[in-house]
């Protein structure tokens, strides 16, 4: 049975996920004790990477329950962040925070730094989704500096990507490319393809929102075809929803329709409330540039309200920003409270 681990463990450090969760599931079955609790982590682990978020929590909640059974402090700990992080994916960012907050000053007190600053990456991220993007962008550079400390080489590229990402929402686009920009060469000379194909969509996002839609699409496609081979849905479907946008800019309806529709499929599929609300969004602008007006406004005011009734900050102020729009008025107050530097003025709309 450890040789089915090992195996396992050895498909998830080449990032093929889908193949190790199946080699996962089959080994739980027959495991108690320790190795139980091992295989319930590692499960978490690639249930999450590949998009099943409730089974990735409800792995991770096992875990918790068990480890204190066995005496493993530190893996009840490792099940707490992991729960958060399958929380914060279906939306629940503010169970998330209480969750990080709890396992960092825990962390902490034991002396575990690599615990600590992964927990700080995590709960930066959580921030992000809130919409306190300042905080965000805070946290992910404290994250920097603590890998940095630790010589965690995958954890200074994982934070820098949160830099990217953070300054990208604030409308720092051109700090967003050269974050990614570092973040991308230091995946690639890792190996990390996981690492590699989120940083090919954060590139290609910072290039459409700087007007370079042919680099953007270069990049795209470039992180499409690495999701596809390590089965990542989650971060697969942000980027079809990325080409959607950059395709609307240049007109292609189509193909825009064409990748919205897939992106909202994927994004149902993992039960991500906030994929769902740009999807809306962007059917919205179709629906508008078609000239069906009221379609249009139906669909924004579904993603307010579903912004709305989930937290997601920075998602509302979009969809107020559009919905002004469609009204012929540019709003940008919403932005400059988040302090975020975006001013929306015409249909399609650059959504960072």
């Amino acid at each position: 049975m450890h040789e089915v681990l090992e195996r396992a463990l050895a498909l998830r450090e080449k990032s093929r996920y889908a193949e190790a969760r199946t080699l996962y599931k089959a080994a739980l079955r027959r495991l108690d004790g320790e190795d139980r609790l091992r295989c319930l982590m590692a499960l978490g682990d690639t249930s999450r990477m590949t998009g099943d978020f409730e089974d990735a929590a409800a792995r991770y909640g096992e875990a918790m329950e068990l480890a204190p059974v066995l005496g493993e402090k530190e893996a009840r700990l490792d099940a707490q962040v992991g729960r958060a992080l399958a929380l914060r994916a279906l939306g629940h960012w503010k169970e998330s925070l209480r969750l990080l907050r709890a396992a960092e000053r825990r962390y902490r007190s034991a002396g575990d730094g690599e615990g600590a600053a992964f927990t700080l990456w995590a709960q930066a991220g959580a921030l992000r989704i809130k919409g306190d993007i300042p905080a965000a962008l805070a946290a992910f550079r404290e994250a920097r500096r603590a890998f940095q400390g630790l010589r965690d080489a995958h954890g200074v590229g994982y934070a820098l990507a949160g830099m990217g990402g953070t300054s990208r929402a604030m409308g720092r686009f051109r700090d967003s490319l050269r974050f990614y920009g570092r973040a991308n060469q230091l995946f690639r000379d890792l190996r990390d393809t996981f690492g590699t194909a989120y940083t090919h969509c954060g590139i290609g996002n910072a290039l459409r929102m700087l007007g370079d839609h042919a680099g953007a699409l270069g990049h795209f496609r470039r992180a499409v075809r690495l999701y596809r081979r390590i089965g990542d849905k989650v971060s697969y479907a942000y980027t079809l929803w990325s080409l959607a946008e950059t395709h609307m800019a240049v007109g292609r309806a189509a193909l825009a329709r064409k990748y919205l529709l897939e992106a909202r499929k994927l994004f149902k599929k993992t039960r991500d409330p906030r994929g769902l609300v740009y999807v809306r969004l962007s059917l919205a602008e179709l629906a508008f540039l078609e000239g069906r007006g009221g379609a249009a406004m139906r669909s924004v005011l579904a993603a307010r309200r579903e912004a709305a009734r989930w937290g997601f900050a920075l998602e509302l102020c979009h969809s107020r920003a559009l919905e002004a729009a469609m009204e012929g008025e540019a709003r940008s107050a919403c932005y400059g409270r988040l302090g975020v530097s975006l001013r929306q003025d015409g249909i399609p709309l650059a959504i960072p």
